[in-house]
């Protein structure tokens, strides 16, 4: 019975080595075998868990968040709410229900999301919250052309990656080769014309060598800039805003793709397949990306200060008032958990992708919101 792992031998042994990006590609997307196409990936019974499914909380401030600029670009009944990646729906439901305690008409959803098993899981846990029309596409290139309002939460980081580096004689390229018994990680050399323009820069002007990361390696995610044009493209002709969150950091130097089984890293070379394999997301990408086509990039943010700066300590007092002890224990644990820089409030970082003229009020001040104060006393 073929598998993933003799999928990968065979390209090995057909070519002598494979890529990291075409490794990552073939374990996350392989129709048949790849992980993304397994029926329980995220959540406590999957592989790794999201903001979403840590708290309601994460869902309801950044859906207000997008309510808001929904309201300040005046898109009220033109606007399609979209999320890239949308696991199992929780993030949205999240964000419809934040949604309706606002004055504003809930707009069409669109989700793209490739894995039929999670569109089915998405469709069940959205259809209980809204009878809106939800529409699911395969790529960013089928959204519709009117204002978009993205989330994309843990979207970017699952984009398979190339790494490079150069010595002093060659540039060479991570993947994987067969060993004495085992698959092993490697650098192979390539040719010049192997290496992405853009990568020839970032050799030239990347940092010194640090305790953080080896900057002599310089990732590149080629489907990146496609993806970012299209929304971005959109963006700019009908309006609209992109809320980026991802762990990642402000460039692109460093080896940080890393994979997880049950919660728990994992060697990358782990049963292919059975692990997710993510890379950190270099934002400054993003930002050229969106620059380029005539578009805003918010400074990047830690993600626990964008969640304080919209609310999410006031939301927890809401929801704690009156509560039960056990529960005001697990609001706090919540909070802590998306907020504290020790957990996931340092290490994932958040961007908006705006049109050029908003103003950083437009950004953070959501009291002008119809529906704020309805929404952090609602439960």
């Amino acid at each position: 019975m073929t598998s993933l792992r003799q999928i990968i031998n065979d390209r090995i042994k057909a070519d002598g080595f494979i890529s990291l990006h075409d490794y990552m590609d073939l374990v996350l997307y392989h129709p048949r075998f790849g992980y993304y196409r397994k029926e329980a990936v995220i959540g406590e019974a999957g592989g790794f868990i999201t903001a979403p499914e840590i708290s309601q909380m994460f869902g309801e401030l950044t859906g207000l968040w997008l309510a808001h600029q929904c309201q300040t670009q005046h898109l009220e009944s033109k606007a399609a709410l979209v999320e890239l990646g949308p696991g199992r729906g929780t993030l949205m439901a999240d964000l419809i229900r934040a949604w309706r305690q606002t004055a504003l008409t809930l707009p069409p959803i669109h989700l793209v999301e490739t894995s039929p098993s999670l569109q089915a899981t998405q469709a069940k846990t959205i259809s209980h919250i809204t009878e809106a029309p939800t529409h699911w596409h395969q790529a960013v290139d089928q959204l519709p052309n009117q204002p978009l309002l993205i989330i994309a939460n843990e979207f970017f980081d699952a984009l398979p990656v190339r790494q490079f580096r150069y010595t002093d004689t060659e540039w060479q390229e991570r993947g994987i080769m067969n060993g004495p018994s085992a698959w092993q990680m490697v650098w192979r050399p390539v040719t010049a014309n192997d290496v992405p323009d853009s990568i020839f820069e970032l050799a030239t002007t990347r940092p010194a060598a640090s305790t953080d990361a080896d900057t002599s390696i310089i990732a590149y995610a080629p489907h990146l800039p496609a993806i970012m044009a299209s929304l971005s493209a959109r963006i700019k002709t009908h309006g609209g805003a992109m809320l980026v969150i991802d762990y990642g950091k402000a460039d692109c130097y460093g080896d940080t793709v890393q994979a997880v089984h049950n919660h728990q890293p994992v060697d990358l070379l782990f049963e292919p397949g059975t692990a997710d394999l993510t890379a950190w997301v270099d934002f400054s990408h993003l930002a050229k990306i969106a620059r380029a086509n005539g578009l805003a990039a918010t400074p990047l943010q830690p993600q626990g200060q964008f969640l304080k700066s919209i609310g999410i300590k006031e939301r927890t007092e809401q929801l704690s008032d009156g509560a039960s002890p056990e529960l005001k224990r697990r609001l706090l644990a919540e909070l802590d958990r998306l907020v504290n820089p020790a957990q996931m409030g340092q290490a994932f970082k958040v961007m908006a992708i705006l049109p050029s003229q908003t103003t950083n009020t437009d950004i953070l001040d959501l009291s002008s919101l119809p529906g704020w104060t309805q929404l952090l006393s609602h439960d």
